[in-house]
């Protein structure tokens, strides 16, 4: 008998390194951190927005942890220089997997290695 139902679902991947990512969590210590993230072993800190519609929150949040809760520090990084973007859209967090009928996107950050010093 054919199979008459396909998944058309995907495994969640980060966008540098291309490893399996764990579902997203609620983050701890952090007065800016309202939406659920995670860390890549790449070192990629990603948040999710499950409606598409806070993106900037969602992105801001992931330079405030890649800043260890510094918001000055974070709002001093530089794209490009410091730290490089990527997206992944249409994530089902029930699944845990893409769906292209899913609205939901993370949006990961990862400093580069000549990025700027946050350990001072």
């Amino acid at each position: 008998m054919p199979k008459l139902v396909s998944d058309r679902t995907r495994p969640v991947l980060c966008p540098f390194c291309g490893a399996a990512v764990l579902r997203p969590v609620e983050l701890e210590g952090g007065t800016w951190y309202d939406f659920a993230g995670g860390f890549c072993d790449c070192g990629a800190v990603f948040a999710l927005d499950p409606t598409a519609r806070n993106g900037g929150a969602a992105f801001l949040q992931t330079l405030v942890v890649v800043a260890d809760g510094d918001m000055d520090r974070a709002m001093s990084l530089g794209e490009g220089e410091d730290y490089d973007v990527g997206y992944v859209q249409n994530y089902d967090s029930h699944q845990h997997r893409l769906d292209p009928n899913s609205f939901g996107t993370l949006y990961f950050v990862r400093l580069r290695a000549g990025g700027q010093d946050l350990s001072q």
